[in-house]
């Protein structure tokens, strides 16, 4: 799980997609990207992560052993 604020939000495409082509390389099996990763790239990861994207915010709880 890759969870956090990825700052992404003044990335290009292209250079999101560069990162979630690395973070699948690095065989990350759950992303969690908060608001500040920006509206672009959290749909990225979500179209790409599918049910491992977790839509997280301030205050929720995620149980490891519940991740896919």
């Amino acid at each position: 799980l890759v969870l956090g604020g990825f700052h992404l939000f003044t990335t290009s495409g292209k250079g999101i997609e560069d990162i979630i082509t690395d973070l699948q390389e690095l065989n990350v099996v759950n992303v969690a990207p908060c608001h500040c990763s920006g509206d672009q790239a959290r749909q990225m990861f979500k179209d790409v992560f599918k049910d491992h994207y977790l839509k997280v915010g301030v205050g929720q709880v995620i149980e490891v052993d519940d991740l896919r």
